[in-house]
């Protein structure tokens, strides 16, 4: 694509352990993110999400197949099939790292988005890689990231800033599910916010020609900005970024509370709008707005965010003062 620049692909193992979650197109995101980089990024919390290459490469089935599936549910195997041809591609590592991995998947009874079907097929296939996903599917949340305290009512269909209070601490829910056991949370400090600069820190030259915002943000304790902290990496759903909600989903969702707790540094990299992508809500690319290897190593958002956790847990992130 014309105007993106990304800085060497280099093999690397990351020294930290890497989780990552989203809600939506988020949770799709997470989890192509979580299949391509399997063998370093240990976890996914997944809300209101569907299995690999559900959309293919369109927004027919993204419609149709994977969200109100009136062109029926999506095949789980046909997902690990992509899976193991892009494995002989280079495009993901090998499924067989998922093993042992820790996954979180969350269908609200509520959701009139991506229906229940699309989020069964999700689990089914980590069901497929040996992998037991923690189902939670007894929620009357919309579609909409649950929170303990905070957001519309909880059975909302769906309305911004798509953040429903419920009564449950679901950020806390999942990350013990992908951390195990956690301090309970505290109060979290806005002194520990920070934007950063997602062109420098992603090796991209122009963020929005992938349909990303110029900057992210970051939680980050103290203790964490030399890097060796477990890094947490949370995708918005879309029409749910800082334009959109202003800082809702990167302070009221429950991740940094935890995070405070427990030295973890959350990651809130961010999509933006571009109409001549074919992205106008600004969601993560899950059905190949970017490019056909839009669920592969090589898709330029999946590029960037790894650069961006690359930088973070090697403590060599600049960071600047947090603004909405």
């Amino acid at each position: 694509m014309l105007g993106l620049f990304f800085a060497p692909i280099l093999a690397f193992a990351v020294d930290a352990q890497v989780t990552v979650s989203g809600l939506s197109s988020g949770g799709f995101f997470a989890h192509q993110f979580h299949v391509a980089h399997s063998s370093w990024v240990k976890g996914a919390g997944l809300i209101a999400a569907g299995p690999y290459h559900c959309a293919q490469d369109g927004l027919d089935d993204a419609f149709h197949r994977c969200m109100d599936v009136t062109a029926g549910a999506p095949n789980p195997h046909e997902s690990l099939a992509e899976i193991r041809r892009q494995v002989r591609l280079g495009g993901v590592d090998d499924p067989r790292h998922l093993t042992g991995a820790r996954v979180y998947v969350l269908a609200g009874t509520q959701d009139r988005t991506v229906f229940r079907p699309v989020v069964d097929a999700l689990g089914a296939l980590y069901g497929l890689v040996g992998v037991r996903p923690q189902m939670v599917t007894d929620l009357a949340v919309g579609h909409a990231f649950p929170t303990m305290d905070y957001g519309n009512p909880c059975t909302e269909v769906s309305r911004a800033p798509y953040i429903s209070n419920c009564g449950r601490d679901i950020a806390g829910e999942m990350l013990q599910h992908l951390l195990g056991p956690l301090r309970g949370r505290v109060k979290a400090r806005r002194a520990n916010l920070f934007r950063f600069n997602q062109a420098v820190l992603g090796g991209i030259a122009s963020p929005a020609s992938a349909s990303l915002a110029s900057f992210g943000y970051v939680f980050m304790p103290p203790e964490c900005r030399q890097g060796g902290c477990r890094v947490h990496v949370a995708f918005h759903g879309c029409r749910q970024t800082t334009q959109d909600v202003g800082d809702a989903f990167v302070t009221r969702t429950g991740h940094n509370e935890w995070a405070q707790a427990n030295s973890v540094v959350v990651v809130y990299p961010q999509a933006s709008k571009n109409l001549l992508l074919g992205n106008p809500r600004g969601c993560w690319d899950w059905w190949g707005y970017t490019g056909r290897n839009y669920h592969t190593k090589f898709a330029p958002q999946i590029l960037v965010v790894a650069n961006i956790i690359r930088a973070i847990t090697a403590g060599q992130a600049e960071l600047l003062s947090f603004q909405e």
